[in-house]
């Protein structure tokens, strides 16, 4: 049955597929889009995004058509189990940004902040055994740093798509759990600001990836000629950004 709630903007479901002797659930979102989308996380989450008002039973066919692709996906991501642990902001840990590691140092000091300096975060806090402000203090240093890199990183690229008669997108910035970046059916580009954590050529690919869906947002033929034309390594790009966790 299809479903009848007009006016709906988000409907949830669970739908389980078998691949030989494994099971999964497949968490699907159903919002006003086009086609369905499906994405594998590295923490083995599975997700989808179907149209609005689809068929069930449609959605499932659809989905039991892709069993082989996501168990595929499934059997990458179980090479880097078990996942890290969440942080704690406590010194000695290690964070990351732009692809390298460097580790916490925190002190005690009269002003709030935290500055990288050489392999270090180095943190000054009023109460150094305050994890709550600490993460506080590094989540405004990533934000902050996100946005700098990203707008800078876009206008590389932006001038391309200019040239297509694309015109400049709306981008919005926020941290996200399970997705890098997004780009809906007006042209509204979401930006993860975790993104700051990868490489800078991963930055890049997802940057590039985004922008590609402006002229094309299906992952068809056409997409994918334009984005290896822009970037030929996109795949060795999108490999190594697979392996960073957020």
């Amino acid at each position: 049955m299809p479903w009848d709630c007009p006016g709906a903007t988000a409907l949830r479901m669970k739908v389980k597929l078998t691949h030989g002797k494994r099971q999964f659930d497949v968490d699907v979102e159903f919002l006003e889009r086009k086609r369905l989308s499906i994405t594998v996380h590295p923490d083995l989450h599975i997700t989808a995004k179907a149209p609005i008002n689809t068929d069930r039973d449609v959605i499932k066919k659809r989905l039991e058509k892709r069993v082989g692709w996501i168990a595929k996906q499934l059997n990458y991501f179980e090479r880097f189990q078990p996942l890290p642990p969440e942080r704690a902001f406590i010194s000695g840990e290690t964070h990351y940004y732009l692809g390298r590691q460097y580790r916490l140092k925190i002190r005690s000091g009269s002003v709030q902040r935290v500055r990288l300096i050489g392999r270090f975060f180095e943190m000054e806090l009023h109460d150094t055994g305050n994890n709550i402000k600490a993460r506080e203090i590094m989540m405004h240093w990533y934000s902050d740093h996100a946005r700098e890199l990203l707008v800078r990183r876009l206008s590389q690229y932006l001038s391309v798509f200019v040239k297509m008669g694309i015109p400049a997108p709306e981008i919005r910035l926020r941290r996200m759990k399970r997705r890098w970046g997004s780009c809906s059916a007006n042209g509204v580009i979401i930006l993860n600001t975790e993104l700051v954590k990868a490489p800078i050529h991963c930055v890049d690919y997802v940057l590039v990836h985004e922008l590609c869906h402006l002229k094309y947002p299906n992952h068809d033929k056409k997409f994918f000629q334009l984005l290896r034309r822009i970037l030929p390594d996109w795949e060795k790009r999108k490999e190594r950004l697979e392996k960073v966790v957020i």
